[in-house]
């Protein structure tokens, strides 16, 4: 039995051991703490633990006083009848003795190894958890030893310690893995939910003008039309079947960048000949509407793909033209800030409240269509904001309800020499 100092020992070490399990200490470092305890308490031993793994098979645990070179080799034991003290005791679910192992068959495929590093003794004792062999402690002596009472003892509370330790560990992963699990099938049940919202949605904006097209259709083929009919359904149809072709375009970019897979060939240009360009293409829309396009700023030497920046400025200018009223101006200007470079579209429609603007970037809420307005299909400024993703800038949106909003594009800056040399590689 244990005297009561060897008792006191005992806890002051079972209580660190606790501190490490309360503070989610790695299980390595427990099993160190326990094994070390042991060894302090058992003079001459050097104690290890081995953990069965999914394949039953004993892989290393805590050895920190035993030659690497034996603890390496006893990796990957497979538990048997005569596999040594450590596999027979997980063999056989119950303590294994070897006073001498020069002379115990357990150990005659293992003498060689034992006579190289110095063991004369072992004990080992299965570890349990949760009713189930998980493992095993094992105390090795450098002379023929049979372990005395005191000492069994003390190997008993031990081991115990240590299976409260690979339970704890064990149970952390299952808490962990039983988290993950949730956290995935809560990813999947909202992926399939936007899923099932984005296909409603996708189909409700083609219905519209699927339906204008059979309308014109039907009337084109069962009506007698004047000329100047024929032409207004004509021009229906073409509008519509743009409207659908636009959509699935977006829709098929959209899926392009989210997937990785959208082609991106980055450049030095100037930005503000591709701010220009695309202003002159929408300059007849503003006109028409009477709204002013105001174009300001300096050139703008980027690392950009010139086709995706100009369908970014294309989209949020087409945006702001689509919220504004007549008699506005929409004010499109280039900038530089430190190594970003800049491209602002503001304009001075009605805006949009803060908790609102998170929804401009969801596919297909047409927030637009909500407030009365016209609303396009609802991916313009998603796919302009995955468009400055894929080219390493960002956009974002500032918006003040009876103000107007305003959307930065942040691009990569390029020293005007790279412009220079790009522009002479060109000529």
């Amino acid at each position: 039995m244990l005297s009561g100092h060897e008792a006191a020992a005992v806890l002051d070490r079972q209580a660190i051991v606790m501190e490490q399990l309360v503070s989610d200490a790695p299980l390595v470092s427990v099993l160190d703490s326990i094994v070390i305890a042991l060894e302090e308490l058992i003079a001459a031993s050097r104690c290890s633990v081995l953990l069965l793994d999914d394949d039953g098979v004993l892989r290393h645990g805590s050895a920190p006083n035993l030659p690497a070179a034996y603890s390496e080799a006893i990796d990957g034991l497979v538990p048997g009848p005569l596999a040594g003290s450590c596999g027979t005791a997980v063999h056989l679910g119950e303590p294994v003795v070897v006073g001498d192992v020069m002379v115990d068959r357990r150990w005659d495929d293992f003498r060689s190894l034992a006579r190289t590093h110095d063991i004369s003794a072992c004990w080992s004792s299965p570890i349990r958890a949760r009713a189930r062999v998980v493992g095993t402690f094992a105390v090795y002596s450098r002379v023929r030893h049979e372990p005395d009472e005191r000492e069994r003892e003390l190997v008993r509370r031990f081991t115990h310690l240590a299976s409260i330790a690979i339970d704890h560990e064990r149970a952390a992963r299952e808490r962990t893995a039983r988290y993950h699990a949730e956290m995935a099938r809560e990813s999947a049940e909202r992926a399939n939910h936007a899923k099932s919202q984005f296909v409603t949605a996708l189909s409700h904006e083609l219905r519209t003008p699927l339906q204008s097209i059979t309308g014109f259709a039907e009337s084109l083929s069962t009506l007698e039309l004047s000329p100047h009919q024929r032409h207004k359904a004509l021009q229906g149809i073409t509008r519509a079947s743009t409207h659908i072709l636009s959509i699935v375009d977006d829709v098929l970019d959209l899926a392009r960048v989210e997937a990785g897979a959208m082609p991106i060939q980055l450049e030095v240009i100037d930005a503000r000949e591709v701010v220009a360009g695309a202003c002159d293409l929408l300059q007849p829309l503003a006109e028409e509407r009477g709204i002013d396009l105001v174009q300001s700023g300096p050139p703008l030497p980027a690392l950009v793909d010139r086709r995706r920046l100009r369908q970014i400025i294309l989209n949020l200018v087409s945006n702001a033209l689509r919220f504004s009223g007549p008699t506005t101006s929409i004010r499109i200007s280039t900038a530089t800030r430190g190594a970003e470079a800049l491209v602002t579209v503001e304009d001075e429609g009605p805006g949009i409240s803060s908790e609102l603007l998170d929804r401009l970037f969801v596919p297909f809420d047409r927030l637009g269509a909500d407030a009365g307005r016209e609303g396009g299909a609802g991916l313009g400024l998603v796919l302009a904001r995955r468009l400055a993703d894929a080219m390493g800038g960002s956009l974002t949106l500032k918006s003040a309800v009876g103000i107007g909003t305003t959307a930065t594009v942040s691009l990569t800056r390029a020293l005007e020499d790279e412009l220079a040399d790009a522009v002479e590689v060109t000529e």
